[in-house]
């Protein structure tokens, strides 16, 4: 990233640190990176012009998939405004709302609302709970392959009294989601997904080569904790950085993830993904899974400074939240 220069004018030093606490087998020391400032002032670091950005300035969201019947309640929808997802998954008329109170960069920010007490009242059955009653979700765009670079970048805000988590529960807020083919092949787990758990961010991934996948959890799965104190990331924004390297046919993938500039989390050299004639696509918001559907408070979180872009040529700054000098 030679070029960058930090909020005083200065070249941006890319420093290697210890990032603690880790899981076994983890790179011990990479790359850190500056936060971007919350103000405009200045220049915005010129980004990829293939990166896809929402930040629901519009109020509301788009999405090309709007009229199939995945969820009833679609609140926020405003086709006049560019398509940058590729279809939500929305508990109920509740579940989406642009609003002005919390915001990481510009006038606004999405507030994703999932409500316990009846979740299955939604969508379809009543008595059933649906895949989207468990919901608040909004999943972007597919990549070219099943052997692709992909970054991701994202804010996310979560309010304490909206994320109480105790016990075994968990609360997923992002995932890369694989395409299944037409070919009968059941819904598998996600290929990553980031969950909050009572004593940190539980990570979890998994890969399939065949070309009709036969199990829900693919030919291999890993999940494993990177224990934290959960409270000082909620009532602040946190800023996310995702890159992934899908690679299901051999040990040749990877994964980082950088929260606040910093890399929380890596794997090199494993197998990753799913065996699809399409790849990956990526999903920001809630999915409570499990039994976690049945606990007794409601889940909020605000989403912001939402980018998507593949290709080899990417770097952290074409996705990371905010703004940042040159």
């Amino acid at each position: 990233m030679i070029g960058y220069k930090n909020a005083a004018g200065l070249p941006l030093v890319l420093v290697l640190a210890a990032c603690s606490p880790k899981a076994d087998s983890e790179i011990l020391v990479e790359t850190s990176y500056e936060l971007g400032r919350y103000s405009a002032v200045g220049h915005s670091v010129e980004r990829k012009n293939s990166v896809i950005y929402e930040s629901f300035e519009g109020g509301g969201w788009n999405a090309q998939n709007t009229t199939l019947n995945i969820s009833e309640h679609k609140p926020g929808l405003d086709e006049s405004l560019p398509q940058n997802f590729l279809f939500p998954q929305l508990q109920g008329p509740h579940s989406f709302a642009a609003v002005k109170s919390i915001v990481r960069f510009g006038e606004y920010a999405a507030k994703l609302h999932w409500k316990s007490g009846n979740p299955s009242q939604w969508n379809g059955d009543p008595l059933k709970l649906d895949n989207t009653d468990r919901k608040a979700m909004f999943h972007g765009h597919k990549a070219s392959s099943s052997k692709a670079t992909v970054w991701y970048g994202f804010s996310v805000y979560f309010p304490s009294e909206g994320t109480r988590i105790t016990g075994d529960q968990s609360a997923l807020f992002f995932q890369i989601h694989g395409s299944r083919d037409k070919n009968g092949e059941p819904n598998r787990i996600p290929p990553l997904s980031i969950n909050l758990v009572a004593d940190g961010f539980k990570f979890g991934y998994s890969w399939d080569s065949a070309a009709l996948s036969t199990s829900t959890s693919g030919e291999g799965d890993v999940d494993y904790v990177v224990p934290t104190n959960v409270s000082d990331y909620q009532d602040r924004w946190l800023d996310v950085v995702i890159k992934v390297n899908t690679n299901p046919f051999e040990e040749k993938g990877s994964f980082k993830i950088w929260f606040d500039g910093e890399l929380i989390t890596s794997r090199e050299n494993i197998r990753f993904g799913y065996n699809d004639q399409q790849g990956i696509y990526p999903s920001f918001g809630w999915y409570i899974t499990g039994q976690s559907a049945y606990r007794d408070g409601d889940m909020i979180l605000y989403l912001d400074e939402v980018r998507m872009v593949e290709g080899e040529d990417i770097g952290y700054f074409d996705v990371a939240p905010g703004f940042f000098s040159r």
